[in-house]
């Protein structure tokens, strides 16, 4: 892979990512395998860029976020959970898909993977990662550029893949 390819898959992911920013409400269905053990379970999320609000809605819990509440959690037995404002900034890894450049794949001092290689499949990019701890682990992830969204995320320890991805209409 041609250094020129992989700037220029990383560049159409930057341009998809700021595009999807100026857009309306996504939706869609979030699957999680648990690679060491097989567990799976899905959640619908839903976000507005615009109102820059999102919600995480599984067989336990709503998990959501707005500005003027920032986050909170609802369990399916009625116990609610409201995140400190100090942790606004934090994603669910099901949210986090939604905006790639917050995914802990670039590299940073959070970051547990860097990306090794970009190239232009299909309707998007696909990433190779490599963890930083350990180069022996390595990953993959896809970005869908017409959505601006991760919709492929896979590690030794989980699988991420959304699925029946969206436009919504607004509120």
């Amino acid at each position: 892979m041609a250094v020129d390819e992989s700037f220029n898959a990383l560049l159409l992911i930057l341009t998809a990512v700021r595009n999807s920013l100026m857009q309306r409400r996504l939706g869609a269905t979030v699957d999680v395998v648990d690679m060491e053990g097989g567990d799976r379970r899905s959640a619908e999320v839903i976000v507005s860029y615009s109102y820059r609000t999102w919600s995480v809605t599984d067989e336990n819990k709503l998990w959501s976020f707005t500005p003027a509440r920032g986050g909170r959690i609802e369990y399916s037995t009625g116990e609610v959970e409201q995140a400190p404002r100090d942790r606004d900034d934090y994603l669910p890894p099901e949210i986090a898909l939604f905006f790639p450049l917050s995914m802990r794949i670039w590299g940073g001092i959070p970051d547990d993977f860097r990306v090794a290689g970009a190239e232009v499949e299909g309707e998007g990019v696909r990433l190779a990662l490599i963890a930083l701890e350990d180069p022996r682990f390595t990953g993959s992830a896809f970005v869908d550029t017409k959505y601006g969204v991760m919709t492929e995320y896979e590690t030794p320890a989980r699988r991420f893949s959304v699925r029946d991805l969206s436009w919504l209409p607004h509120l």
